[in-house]
């Protein structure tokens, strides 16, 4: 898509430029296959592309265009002819980048095995961006002598909310509070709204051998999974997640002194996504240098920015210098408390009983340090 960026960089004609906010089709096709595609359009003019309730993409200027005008209806041609004429530039040249980007989206529709968020063109400043909506909302379900569990019906509402507010990303955690069948509820829910949906848990929570084709069954898009695969009944739990269409995360923890190699080759060879590591784990000690040129060398994606099930042990940060950027990931809790989650957590209020607008604003207050 390089030229195409040359022709918005060098366009001097003022460009009604897309309104910002949000925007989604339920009604394409591709080789007679449908899929759903939600756009959140931001104040510069990236967007965030969630397609199927299986992948958030983030989109620079041009993709974001292309994806706009794909949700009004046209095709790859009219996409192509409709950004010629708004930036005065020859369509034979522009049909090359369009296609392209055509094609790569067309290849998330049948692919089961996605990461929960990836990118689509180059996006300058992206972490100093400022955005409507964060990208992810952490949701806690346990409970404690301060709160309790909201209804079934109420985080629907909240849900529902999530969805008009142009969060595109839920991850869900500590589900064993919830009966299976609330839990199926759901994530049922979040799959018919279109929300990518997400699980941190552990492999004693999906010993039930229908449990992990039940939710499934119901759109899970991704699991974090806390396991040791030191220990082989973890590892092989492991391996039979890895089995099914299901984006999976494996975080572990790290014990000195041991030989990883042989763990890491398996879970290569199963078709592992991803790596994170546990809090405790040493990042300065021999045996966690080693692990960690180990999964590079075998290009094994290393994350560090999914939440923990202590929401204690999530991100940190120091509050008197907390950026816009930051905000991309909220956290709630059973009782409904919107909080920004780090070091010093600050509670925004009640997503339940308060308008998102007023929410928002009050987040963004703090981002200005």
């Amino acid at each position: 898509m390089s030229k195409l960026l040359d022709f918005f960089k060098l366009q001097n004609v003022p460009i009604n430029e897309i309104e910002c906010g949000l925007y989604t089709s339920h009604n394409l096709l591709y080789d007679d296959i449908p899929y759903r595609l939600h756009l959140r359009v931001e104040h510069n003019q990236t967007g965030v592309l969630t397609l199927n309730a299986s992948t958030v993409l983030h989109l620079n200027k041009t993709a974001m265009e292309m994806a706009y005008f794909l949700i009004q209806g046209q095709n790859p041609l009219e996409i192509a002819n409709t950004i010629s004429l708004r930036y005065k530039a020859p369509k034979d040249e522009i049909i090359q980048d369009v296609e392209s980007f055509y094609t790569t989206l067309m290849s998330f529709v049948n692919n089961q095995d996605l990461p929960p968020t990836g990118f689509l063109g180059v996006i300058q400043n992206f972490e100093e961006s400022e955005i409507i909506a964060p990208y992810r909302l952490d949701c806690y379900f346990s409970q404690n002598e301060k709160s309790t569990l909201l209804s079934i019906s109420e985080w629907k509402v909240i849900f529902e909310k999530v969805y008009n507010a142009g969060i595109p990303h839920i991850i869900l955690l500590n589900v064993d509070f919830l009966t299976k069948s609330d839990l199926f509820e759901l994530l049922t829910h979040l799959e018919d709204l279109g929300l990518v949906s997400g699980l941190v848990t552990t492999p004693s929570f999906l010993e039930n051998a229908n449990m992990l084709e039940e939710i499934l069954n119901r759109g899970l898009d991704h699991i974090i999974l806390d396991a040791d695969p030191t220990n082989k009944s973890h590892l092989l739990k492991t391996i039979e997640i890895l089995n099914q269409d299901l984006y999976t995360c494996l975080r572990m923890p790290v014990h000195e002194n041991h030989d990883y190699k042989s763990i890491i080759e398996k879970l290569f060879d199963a078709g592992i996504n991803a790596i994170a590591f546990s809090k405790d784990s040493n990042s300065f000690s021999p045996t966690f240098i080693n692990l960690e040129q180990i999964i590079i060398k075998k290009q094994i994606p290393i994350i560090d920015d999914m939440p923990f099930s202590n929401p204690a042990e999530d991100y940190t940060f120091n509050k008197l210098h907390y950026s816009k950027s930051k905000l991309k990931y909220l956290k709630l809790f059973s009782n409904s408390e919107l909080i920004i989650p780090g070091s010093t957590p600050i509670s925004i209020g009640n997503l339940l009983l308060e308008p998102w607008d007023k929410l928002w604003t009050k987040c963004r207050q703090f981002s200005d340090g």
